[in-house]
């Protein structure tokens, strides 16, 4: 099944012209007593025709957008196979709307086309231009869809739509090496850089101006739990939206440049992705239907794509944005507790399409660490899933990894005591190492062993030059739910420190030598229990954790970490939320901001405020920090102490990561709003915060003139 693309053109856009594309829904039940036939070359000189009368509404693939209906994939052989031609080629003669029409020899060339990228095999007689005798041919029922999945040959014509003159036009191939090193002015990779720091190194805004920010200009976008990161080159921006629409926009005033919707295999879309990748002149793309595509920057026609083998899995979904290294794209797949034998990450060659290398974040029976499971059987081995980017250290050609828990705990409540095995679960809750360009681990550490409680470390891992014991040590810096942070070294994986923020009540110990944590009696999970011990008397955090989805942001000048956090400890037997230190002055302040200096492993400073925090977080080297909350709000705040400076209502909450860019020397600072996430809902629950149901937006700013 193809996209749906389209290509905005200004000139010939029109609601009447919309309306009459609603004719090509029409179909009817005449059947004809042959199939059509064309010749190759009908077929050839209908492409060119197409792409010049016809691409700008249907687009290149075929597949239209919105209003301008498909003309392949599923959509077309419901509507015209096993019809007689004339019924398309009539609709196809009063095209495009508004201008002359084509010639009948025009419409059997176009008519040719369509039928060539449909899978009808071409022969020896022209389709006849006669409308009479199109009525007595049959377009076929079953039409040949593995010819749809072909990449493009080098000589597939670029001859599009007329359009204005547009920054498409000068977007430039992004590199390997411009991927390691992002110019400031873009935002190319999920969190700005490999490192996922999420900090910019721009200054146009700052302090000083920044209550002069004004809104540039807004997009809606389709409605869902979309947690989008744009992507920004060269004054482009690509963004992911739900129902698998993949949108480039000019970054300067939000005009639509082109857009692309990919048609899914089966009718359960996958929300909460992070966004888009970009390569040499492709977007990558992840689909809910777990295949990878590649479109065309320029115009978004579909290159290729790879469908990813799950197994026969069919609970596996995309969540993290792809990260592309070495000409490879990276990324792993969520699955819950339906999906047996966990999940993996995988690898796929950018310039073959075809997969890599992979590596399973359930450790399989009779392979390294596979007697981790309790001695269970890999039919009943879950979790592990990858909710977010990994991050990579061209040093050291690592990437570095954060698989979840397993979902199914009660087989591994109680100890089997297998002769050799352990409950510890690897590699869940673990950051993993693995080689870039082979998938081989080079090492693993765990952050807790057989999680029962659902306290992920599942985020984001920075990658930082930190002073330990005296030496500055390469690290890789992650917290999990409980709001305990840990670094390691990022070569060796030699565990280095923890810093506990003291919102949990589970652990009571950190080892100093090894990180490995103690829990408290009450704690731990038991055999038929359905809650801890500690219930009756309220778990913190609950399983929202103190933190989440909501990224930290890191400044490497002065080596403060800002965590967005939220108070909530649950009662698991009344279902009664609550604050770990409850206190007059600050009862109902759920959301949180804490400075944390990686150097001293000290608390800057902590603000509170009603909502939870809603976006991640993004500072800037002015001393900015930007972030949003589940309260439709949009914020800048200082740095120092945390006070706000700015501020917008939204739509919606921004549950997704903001980003800031530059271009033509002015700044720009985006986030996008959606309808709600699993996270973004238990909050409002929490909080009483009511925000629409529906409804996604980005929302631009820059300087007022």
């Amino acid at each position: 099944m193809l996209g749906k693309v389209f290509l905005k053109n200004p000139a010939t856009m029109s609601i009447v012209k919309l309306t009459i594309f609603l004719a090509l829904f029409n179909s009817s039940d005449s059947l004809g007593q042959e199939n059509v036939s064309y010749s190759e070359e009908q077929s050839t000189t209908g492409q060119q025709i197409y792409e010049q009368r016809c691409a700008s509404c249907h687009g290149f693939n075929l597949e239209g957008f919105e209003l301008a209906p498909s003309l392949s994939g599923n959509f077309f052989a419901r509507r015209w196979g096993a019809g007689p031609a004339d019924n398309l080629a009539r609709n196809v003669q009063r095209m495009p709307p508004n201008e002359a029409g084509l010639s009948e020899g025009q419409v059997a060339s176009v008519l040719a086309y369509i039928l060539s990228r449909n899978g009808v095999e071409p022969g020896v007689n022209l389709l006849p231009t006669n409308l009479e005798q199109l009525a007595s041919l049959t377009i076929p029922a079953q039409p040949l869809v593995d010819q749809r999945f072909t990449p493009r040959s080098p000589s597939f014509s670029t001859n599009g739509p007329v359009l204005p003159v547009s920054r498409l036009d000068d977007l430039t191939p992004v590199t390997n090496d411009l991927l390691l090193d992002p110019p400031a002015d873009d935002w190319l990779v999920w969190r700005r850089t490999h490192s996922n720091l999420g900090h910019s190194p721009l200054t146009e805004i700052n302090k000083g101006n920044v209550d002069d920010l004004r809104l540039s200009w807004t997009w809606s976008l389709p409605p869902g739990a979309n947690m989008m990161t744009p992507i920004v080159h060269d004054g482009v921006m690509f963004a992911l939206s739900s129902g698998d629409v993949v949108q480039a926009i000019d970054a300067t005033t939000g005009d639509l440049l082109w857009a692309y919707q990919h048609e899914l295999e089966g009718e359960n879309p996958s929300e909460s992705k992070k966004g888009v990748a970009i390569w040499e002149d492709k977007i990558i793309v992840g689909t809910s239907d777990v295949k990878l595509i590649a479109l065309e920057a320029k115009t978004g026609r579909l290159a290729w794509e790879h469908k990813i083998d799950t197994n026969d899995e069919p609970d596996h979904r995309f969540k993290s944005a792809p990260m592309i290294v070495n000409d490879k794209a990276i990324f792993g797949l969520v699955g819950q507790m339906a999906v047996a034998g966990g999940n993996f990450i995988v690898a796929i060659d950018l310039n073959s399409g075809e997969e890599a290398w992979r590596f399973y974040t359930i450790a399989r029976p009779d392979e390294l660490y596979g007697n981790s499971w309790n001695g269970l059987s890999l039919e009943e081995r879950t979790g592990g899933s990858v909710w977010t980017p990994g991050s990579y250290d061209p040093d050291t050609n690592l990437v570095y990894f954060g698989p979840a828990p397993t979902y199914d705990t009660v087989t591994m409540r109680e100890f089997r005591n297998v002769p050799g095995t352990t409950s510890d679960a690897l590699y869940t809750n673990s950051t993993i190492a693995l080689n870039a360009d082979t998938g081989e681990l080079a090492w693993h550490f765990q952050h807790v062993k057989n999680d029962l409680l659902d306290l992920d470390w599942a985020f984001e891992r920075q990658i930082m030059e930190l002073p330990v014991n005296g030496e500055m040590r390469k690290a890789v810096v992650t917290g999990g739910k409980a709001a305990i942070f840990e670094a390691m070294d990022a070569v060796t994986g030699e565990y280095l420190f923890s810093i506990d923020l003291d919102m949990q009540n589970v652990f009571s110990e950190i080892d100093p030598r090894t990180g490995d944590k103690t829990m408290f009696p009450e704690a731990v999970l038991q055999p038929g229990e359905e809650t801890p011990g500690l219930a009756k008397n309220g778990v913190c955090p609950d399983a929202l954790g103190a933190r989440n989805m909501q990224s930290t942001s890191y400044n490497p000048d002065t080596k403060i970490l800002y965590v967005p956090m939220q108070d909530t400890c649950i009662n698991n037997l009344t279902n009664r939320r609550w604050q770990k230190y409850p206190n007059p002055e600050q009862d109902g302040l759920w959301g949180l901001v804490k400075a944390v200096n990686l150097e001293t492993r000290e608390v800057e400073w902590t603000t509170r405020q009603f909502a939870p925090p809603a976006s991640g977080h993004l500072t800037t080297d002015t001393g900015l920090l930007f972030r949003g909350t589940i309260d439709r709000l949009f914020q800048a705040v200082d740095q120092e102490d945390g006070e706000v400076l700015w501020q917008q209502r939204l739509d919606n909450a921004p549950t997704s990561y903001p980003i800031t860019y530059r271009v033509d020397g002015k700044q720009y600072v985006a986030v996008a709003t959606n309808s709600g996430s699993y996270f973004a809902n238990g909050m409002e629950r929490t909080t009483g915060i009511t925000n629409s149901p529906t409804g996604a937006s980005l929302w631009v700013f820059k300087l007022q003139d």
